[in-house]
């Protein structure tokens, strides 16, 4: 999509994906090493009483999903940033994400591209809110206008 195919309020629906034990310890060992990550002694000690995934990771597989839709092809130039990003419920084992991207913002240019304001709402199986995010992107206006 370019620039003149978004508008304000536009959703997109991505599809959901199942967190498994062996994705949280792999992502913990390598990018967020702590003990209740890794460990399920160490996770049955917190306050979530078994082993959770980091919201690093959470927010990596949900922008991941999105980013699979491929539905902001061929427009996408580059991420800009997030801002608001909130980790509000933890993620557990078996649990199944899915989100939705709504366009909140977008900001036109007299360059050959603009900006667009994605906010990201992700769930798990029983609606409960994981992850709320803005993201800005930078996306092409249509060569062909």
């Amino acid at each position: 999509m370019y620039l003149e195919d978004y508008y304000v309020g536009q959703k997109f629906d991505v599809a959901p994906v199942k967190i498994t034990e062996e994705h949280i310890i792999r992502h913990a060992k390598e990018y967020d090493p702590r003990p209740f990550h890794i460990d399920k002694e160490a996770a049955s000690k917190t306050r979530f009483r078994k082993l959770f995934a980091s919201g690093l990771m959470t927010l990596n597989v949900c922008w991941g999903e999105w980013v699979k839709t491929k539905t902001d092809e061929p427009g996408v130039i580059a991420g800009i940033g997030m801002d608001k990003i909130r980790w509000l419920s933890p993620v557990f084992v078996d649990d199944e994400l899915h989100s939705t991207i709504t366009v909140s913002e977008i900001t036109p240019s007299q360059k050959p591209h603009g900006v667009v304001k994605f906010d990201m709402v992700s769930m798990n199986q029983n609606d409960d809110v994981v992850l709320t995010l803005t993201a800005i992107v930078l996306i092409a206006k249509n060569p062909l206008l």
